[in-house]
């Protein structure tokens, strides 16, 4: 499994949605009324009878990309700039609606307009920051960072973003830096726990147990972190915590495959229990039916507990999702001499 690929899907969405969330809502004056009046409309009301208010333009188009209608969004958007083109949040909801339309290069030059009008707007600086940091351009993200940080040296967002780049980088030292100077300034970064926790585990530091316990006291619902942690113990030979920790997983969700897959894993190779190993595989491939390694172990599993047959089928099935698999192809061949 690749530790990291749950950062990059992080740093995507804090920059899709992170920034301008005064503005993303339009909520009715009257909370308490039971039957709430559209958004839109209100907002195509205030516009008829003020259509030379840029706000009024840029709330419907905060609206508009909420509801992923991108095109009038961007309609919208322009139609602020036009009135006031010297209001730098224009140009940052801007970068939003390019982003959403997949074009890095106009969200790029949106933000650098914005900073243009405002060199020490840390909003802009930060997504323009985790937009290089998307387009691998390191470079450019640690320069930026470096802005930021000398407008707002209390930034744990900035320091989480250069520790990303750092990770890509393969700077592990640095990474860890910065991701501690992010829960100096935020106890609480739920993230920058996570993150040390899978940095400390790639390199089997016990530390690891700690940063992913605080994550999951942060968030005593997310997955990520147990996930995190089970894999430390099961890697590092504490199998009955591992399974405990797995088990706290699919408390919150009975259906997480990957877990269901290890608990078969850790029957099958630890426990030697073949029975209840191809239970967990049965769970996982009634989830997962294309799950190649699933049906592999399995078929192990029941050529260690006699039944050939059934191991036959599986390493088929196994070579019907992917050809010339290595180890269903040496499973057959077992099966075969014997």
């Amino acid at each position: 499994m690749n530790r990291y690929i749950y950062l990059v899907f992080v740093v995507f969405i804090f920059f899709m949605y992170s920034c301008n969330t005064d503005n993303k809502k339009v909520e009715s004056e009257d909370a308490g009324s039971s039957i709430q009046p559209n958004p839109l409309t209100e907002l195509n009301q205030q516009i008829l009878t003020d259509n030379d208010n840029d706000l009024l333009f840029i709330r419907r188009a905060d609206y508009y990309l909420s509801v992923n209608k991108i095109d009038s969004a961007l309609r919208d958007i322009l139609i602020a700039i036009d009135i006031d083109s010297k209001n730098t949040n224009h140009f940052i909801t801007l970068s939003d609606a390019y982003l959403a339309m997949g074009n890095p290069d106009k969200c790029l030059d949106a933000l650098d307009r914005a900073i243009a009008l405002d060199n020490k707007n840390k909003e802009a600086l930060l997504k323009k920051a985790q937009l290089y940091l998307i387009m691998r351009d390191y470079e450019n993200t640690y320069s930026t960072i470096s802005k930021l940080i000398a407008v707002d040296n209390i930034n744990p967002i900035a320091y989480f973003i250069r520790s990303m780049a750092f990770i890509e980088e393969s700077d592990t030292l640095n990474a860890v830096k910065n991701l501690q100077v992010a829960i100096d300034q935020n106890q609480d970064y739920f993230d920058a726990h996570l993150q040390l926790g899978i940095l400390f585990a790639s390199q089997k530091n016990p530390v690891a147990v700690n940063y992913l316990q605080n994550a999951i006291s942060i968030m005593p619902r997310a997955i990520e972190p147990y996930y995190q942690l089970a894999l430390f113990f099961q890697e590092n030979g504490r199998t009955e915590s591992a399974i405990q920790t797995y088990n706290s997983i699919l408390d919150i969700n009975p259906e997480y495959v990957p877990v269901l897959y290890n608990m078969g894993y850790i029957q099958l190779v630890y426990k030697k229990d073949f029975t209840k190993a191809v239970d967990y595989f049965n769970q996982a491939i009634q989830i997962a039916p294309e799950y190649v390694e699933a049906y592999y172990n399995r078929g192990y599993s029941y050529e260690l507990l006699g039944r050939r047959d059934l191991a036959r089928l599986d390493y088929q099935e196994a070579l019907k999702l992917r050809s010339n698999y290595p180890l269903a192809i040496e499973g057959m061949n077992r099966l075969d001499r014997n």
